[in-house]
């Protein structure tokens, strides 16, 4: 079987470089939408400190660590 370009696994976005400033599509109605979708799925409402945890782990996932910038 020949190995074309479609066969082979795509490579990850992400993480992404950190930004220069702050990023304009990293908001809190961004955070929201995530907390809304976890809860149609069965999980509950962020409360408290979880909307600090949860906008942390977003960051991770979406950006590089300082280190490897």
């Amino acid at each position: 079987m020949n190995n074309t370009d479609t066969d082979a696994t795509p490579l990850a976005a992400y993480p992404l470089p950190v930004p220069a400033g702050a990023d304009p599509q990293f908001t809190y109605g961004l955070l929201f939408d995530i907390a809304e979708v976890l809860q149609r799925n069965g999980f509950p409402r962020p409360a408290g400190t979880d909307w600090a945890d949860l906008m942390t782990a977003l960051n991770h996932f979406l950006y590089q660590s300082k280190e490897i910038a």
